[in-house]
């Protein structure tokens, strides 16, 4: 959620740049996502977090990027663009993409603890969100259970694979550390909107 204490900034205004087509969060699970999309909330942009709408997962079977939220909605962040980065790239171009990042033990830690835990009612009786899950975890981390060595390999490997594709495109990707303390004084001017008053929210 975002801090009800800080209204949105209208995007776009203060830096006089424009406004990107589409903002995607490209990070892997448990890396600030949904802190992220928070904070895009609290900047003006309409972003949705792990969308789990059936139009979606017939979008995400047919391998296209363009998924049909995105025609009322500026962007995607978690797992759900994670493998198809590249694609949203070419299909939006000028779009901006956040990288979050985290410490790699305290990732797997927190990975661990979230993979244990059972999935609320409300998913477990949504067939697509099922359906939807099992597809992305196959995608992204090759497994659905839990596994150390495997997630420490996905997640090297997808830092190294969305910073090599975006070398030399600063204006294009931000690499950003949520959880060690980074927010908005370089998520802000990457968008080319204002530094908001208040904290960076940090939802769990």
């Amino acid at each position: 959620m975002s801090d009800s204490s800080t209204p949105p900034v209208p995007s776009g205004r203060g830096y006089g740049l424009p406004r990107p087509p589409k903002i995607f969060g490209v990070g892997l699970t448990r890396t600030g996502t949904r802190s992220l999309t928070a904070a895009l909330g609290v900047l003006g942009f309409d972003v949705v977090h792990y969308p789990v709408d059936r139009a979606t997962y017939r979008t995400l079977l047919a391998g296209s990027a363009r998924f049909p939220l995105l025609e009322s909605h500026d962007g995607i962040t978690d797992i759900t663009v994670v493998p198809y980065y590249q694609d949203l790239d070419l299909a939006w171009p000028g779009s901006k993409f956040v990288l979050t990042v985290r410490e790699e033990e305290g990732w797997l830690r927190s990975c661990r603890a979230h993979w244990g835990r059972p999935l609320p009612e409300e998913a477990v009786r949504s067939e697509v969100h099922l359906e939807l899950q099992r597809f992305l975890r196959s995608a992204v981390y090759g497994c659905h259970a839990f596994h150390a060595e495997r997630f420490r390999g996905v997640h090297r490997r997808h830092v190294a694979g969305v910073t090599g594709y975006f070398a030399g495109r600063e204006d294009d990707l931000l690499v950003l550390d949520v959880v060690g303390g980074e927010g908005y004084e370089r998520l802000a001017p990457f968008l080319g909107v204002p530094v908001p008053e208040g904290p960076f929210p940090h939802v769990n």
